[in-house]
C-alpha cells in the first residue's frame, strides 16, 4: 500500500478536478496548430495549469461552468471581429474527440475538455492581440501586436471574478473599430447577395446619352449606396444623379471626384467584394496592434487617407490634410510621444537630400545656397528660419528611430491633390496653426497671438511640452466618416499587399462556423 501511494505521488496522479496526470502523460493534442504560434499557445496552457496547481477552470462532473458558457458565447462571435470563427470551435466528430483525448481514459474527460477550452479561449485572446507581426512585411512598420502574459492574465481574471469583462475588453473600444465591424457585417451581406457585377475595362459613357451599360453602372453604384435606388434605377440614360454617384464613389476611394469613368475609377469599381472583406479584416487587425489606451489627447496621422486628426478622447478636435512620404521614401508606421514644439525652425538638411539634391544644385549654380537662405555650419547644410524655409514656421517633434516629424510647409499647392505622397518621409501639415493651438491649449500663456508671434519671430525657439502627446502614424486603408461612410484608401506603399499574405487563411465561411456553444 505504501509502495502504491509513493508511485502515485511520483507520477503526479491527478485527483478529481485536476489536469496534472493528463498534461504530464500526453503529448500535444492534434487540435494544437503545428507551428510556432500553436506551440507557444500550448506552452501557455501548460503554464496556466501549473500556476493554479493543475486545478480545472471550467469543467465539473461533466458540465461546463456558467462562466465558461458565457465566454464561449463571446468567442462564438469571433467572426464579427474579423476573425475566422472556425479557429475556435470544438469538433464533435468521433475521431476528433478521440484525438482530443489523446489516449487518455474516460475518467479524464473533464480534464480533457477543460484543457481544450483553455486552449481555445487563450487562442481567441491571442488573436485579438494580433495574429501576426507586421514587421515581417517590411522595415518601415514599427508598431507591433501588444504583448500579453496570457496565463497570468487568465488566472488573474478568474481570481478577480471578472473573466467576462476581461474577454469583452480584448477588442479595441474606439468608435472607428466598432464602425469597421459594422462595415464588415454589411459587406458580408453584400457578398451573400451575390456581390456586384464587373464592368468593362473601357466604359465610354456620355452625359444625356442612352447606353445599355448605364443600367449596369447604376446597379454597381447602388450596391454600396453611392446611388440611392429608385424605380428608375435601371434607366439607361447617363444623368446628373449618376454623375454625382460616381463622384461620391471616387471620393470614397481617394480619387479625384470629377465624375469621369477613367481607368482608375473602373479598376476600383471592379475590386470584388471578397477583396473588400479581406481589406476590412486586415484593417481591424491593424487597430488591434494599437495600444488599448490611446491617451487622454492624441494625434493620428493616417498615411493612405493623407489626413491628420487630433483627438480629445474619442472626439475629433482638429482634422486636416497632410503630405506624406513618397513610395521610395515612405513615412514609417509608428507610435511615439510629441515632446517639443519648435517655432521658426532651422531645417537641418538630411545627408541623403544634401548629397542627392542640394550639392548637385550648388555645382550647377554656386549661388544656390544664398538664394535659398541656406548656410553650412560644421559641415552641415541648413536652411535659416523664415517663410521660405522647407519646414515653414513651425515643427512638432516626436522623437523616433526614423527622425520624422510634423511640420508647416511653404508649398500649399499639393494639398489640393487627392493623393499626396510627395515628401521625403516627414509629414507636412495643411493647418499647422490649428494644430499648434490644440497642442498648446492647456497652456494659458500660449494664446493665438503668442503662437503667431513665435512662428514669425525669425529666431528658432523650442518649447518642451509639460505633458507629452502620443502621435500614432497609422496605415488604415479602410476608414470611417463621421456619418459612418466607409472609405477605401489607396495602398500607397504596398503594405496591404505584403501583409495580406501574412493573414491566416480562412478555414471556412465565418457565417457557417460551428460555435463553441454547440457543445
Amino acid at each position: 500500500m505504501i509502495l502504491l501511494v509513493s508511485l502515485c505521488t511520483a507520477v503526479g496522479l491527478a485527483a478529481p478536478g485536476d489536469a496534472r496526470f493528463y498534461l504530464a502523460t500526453r503529448s500535444m493534442p492534434d487540435y494544437v496548430e503545428r507551428d510556432a504560434r500553436g506551440t507557444a499557445l500550448w506552452g501557455a496552457v501548460q503554464s496556466f495549469y501549473r500556476g493554479r496547481d493543475y486545478r480545472l477552470a471550467w469543467m465539473d462532473d461533466g458540465r461546463r461552468s456558467a462562466e465558461a458558457e458565457a465566454i464561449a458565447r463571446i468567442v462564438a462571435r469571433a467572426a464579427t471581429e474579423g476573425l475566422d470563427g472556425g479557429r475556435y470551435r470544438i469538433d464533435l466528430a468521433p475521431q476528433a474527440i478521440a484525438a482530443a483525448f489523446n489516449g487518455a481514459p474516460a475518467s479524464d474527460a473533464d480534464a480533457v475538455r477543460d484543457v481544450q477550452l483553455t486552449y481555445i479561449f487563450l487562442k481567441y485572446a491571442a488573436d485579438l492581440t494580433g495574429r501576426f507581426d507586421p514587421k515581417a512585411a517590411g522595415p518601415f512598420w514599427l508598431t507591433q501586436p501588444r504583448s500579453r502574459d496570457l496565463p497570468a492574465w487568465l488566472e488573474q481574471s478568474l481570481e478577480s471574478r471578472h473573466t467576462l469583462e476581461a474577454f469583452a475588453a480584448l477588442s479595441p473600444s474606439h468608435r472607428v473599430y466598432e464602425g469597421l465591424k459594422t462595415a464588415l457585417a454589411r459587406y458580408r451581406r453584400i457578398e451573400r447577395d451575390g456581390g456586384w457585377s464587373v464592368l468593362p475595362a473601357r466604359l465610354a459613357l456620355r452625359r444625356g446619352r442612352r447606353d445599355p451599360m448605364v443600367a449596369l453602372l447604376r446597379q454597381r453604384l447602388a450596391a454600396e449606396d453611392d446611388l440611392v435606388t429608385t424605380l428608375a434605377a435601371t434607366r439607361d440614360v447617363h444623368d446628373a444623379r449618376l454623375a454625382d454617384a460616381v463622384k461620391r464613389f471616387q471620393r470614397r476611394h481617394g480619387l479625384a471626384p470629377n465624375g469621369a469613368l477613367d481607368g482608375a475609377t473602373i479598376a476600383e469599381l471592379n475590386v470584388p467584394v471578397e477583396a473588400r472583406l479581406r481589406q476590412i479584416e486586415l484593417n481591424l487587425e491593424r487597430w488591434r496592434w494599437l495600444p488599448g489606451d490611446l491617451g487622454r489627447r492624441y494625434v493620428v496621422v493616417d498615411v493612405p487617407s493623407f489626413q491628420l486628426t487630433a483627438y480629445d478622447g474619442e472626439r475629433a478636435a482638429v482634422t486636416m490634410k497632410v503630405v506624406t512620404g513618397k513610395p521610395d521614401s515612405p513615412t514609417p508606421v509608428l507610435g511615439d510621444d510629441m515632446t517639443t514644439v519648435v517655432f521658426s525652425p532651422y531645417w537641418n538638411v538630411p545627408s541623403t537630400i544634401a548629397e542627392d539634391e542640394i550639392i548637385p544644385a550648388v555645382l550647377r549654380d554656386p549661388r544656390y545656397l544664398r538664394r535659398h537662405n541656406m548656410e553650412v555650419v560644421d559641415g552641415q547644410i541648413r536652411q535659416r528660419p523664415g517663410t521660405s524655409n522647407a519646414l515653414g514656421l513651425i515643427k512638432f517633434v516626436f522623437p523616433n528611430a526614423f527622425g520624422v516629424y510634423l511640420h508647416d510647409t511653404p508649398d500649399d499647392a499639393l494639398f489640393a491633390r487627392p493623393r499626396r505622397a510627395f515628401s521625403h518621409g516627414c509629414i507636412r501639415l495643411e493647418q499647422p496653426v490649428a494644430l499648434a493651438r490644440w497642442v498648446l491649449s492647456d497652456l494659458p500663456r500660449w494664446t493665438p497671438a503668442a503662437i503667431a508671434a513665435a512662428m514669425r519671430g525669425g529666431r528658432e525657439r523650442s518649447l518642451a511640452l509639460p505633458e507629452p502627446i502620443p502621435v500614432y502614424v497609422t496605415y488604415q486603408t479602410v476608414g470611417l466618416g463621421e456619418d459612418g461612410t466607409v472609405f477605401f484608401w489607396p495602398d500607397v506603399y504596398g503594405h496591404d499587399r505584403a501583409q495580406m499574405s501574412l493573414m491566416p487563411a480562412p478555414t471556412l465561411d465565418p457565417a457557417s462556423a460551428v460555435a463553441l456553444t454547440s457543445e
